[in-house]
């Protein structure tokens, strides 16, 4: 029995409904557009991140790459339903702690290749600034939850949130010199209008 899809969703749900109460505004702004508050996009994929220099179990100023793939099952804009992005980020981090804080480049694509831009958002890119709101490392996973601002293109001045697990398969590598230099893990996205 293929259980893989039923997990998928699950972990999906419980994503959407962490990052929905750390989404939730304190207070209520009104927008030109009037467009109404709620989530813009839900994402879902992949993503691995390098890290230099790699951790170890000291904490020390590093700086970490990342890369993913995502599709986006809820989009309010059929031209936005997959993305890639990346970014780089720096912290004081270790293999069990720390946050970091850095920018984000989504390309927006419609799932099938083509990346058109949408009328409505005027670019197929998005630019976001982003600082991490939790980041721990439980038996060498790097769970990372962090949010931002989308400061250019498609879905400007919208709140974005990020949900990283990154899989740490060497967590020994923690204990050697060079330290862990890079994991892989799922990923969620989401983008509100607030």
């Amino acid at each position: 029995m293929n259980t893989t899809g039923p997990r998928k969703a699950r972990r999906l749900a419980a994503a959407v409904a962490i990052m929905a109460a750390a989404l939730t505004p304190t207070t209520q702004t009104a927008h030109a557009d009037d467009e109404p508050a709620g989530a813009l996009l839900v994402c879902a994929g992949t993503v691995a991140a390098s890290y230099s220099p790699g951790l170890i179990f000291a904490p020390k100023v590093t700086s970490v790459t990342s890369r993913a793939v995502v599709g986006c099952p809820l989009s309010t804009d059929s031209r936005f339903t997959s993305a890639t992005f990346g970014g780089d980020s720096a912290g004081t981090l270790s293999c069990l702690l720390g946050p970091a804080s850095g920018t984000l480049t989504f390309h927006w694509g419609d799932g099938k290749g083509k990346g058109k831009a949408s009328p409505h958002h005027g670019d197929t890119t998005s630019t976001a600034s982003i600082r991490s709101l939790a980041a721990v490392r439980p038996n060498g996973n790097i769970v990372t939850v962090s949010r931002g601002t989308i400061t250019d293109g498609a879905f400007k001045g919208a709140s974005v949130v990020t949900e990283v697990t990154l899989l740490a398969s060497h967590q020994a590598a923690c204990l050697t010199p060079q330290g862990l230099t890079s994991a892989s893990g799922p990923t969620t996205v989401i983008i509100t209008r607030v």
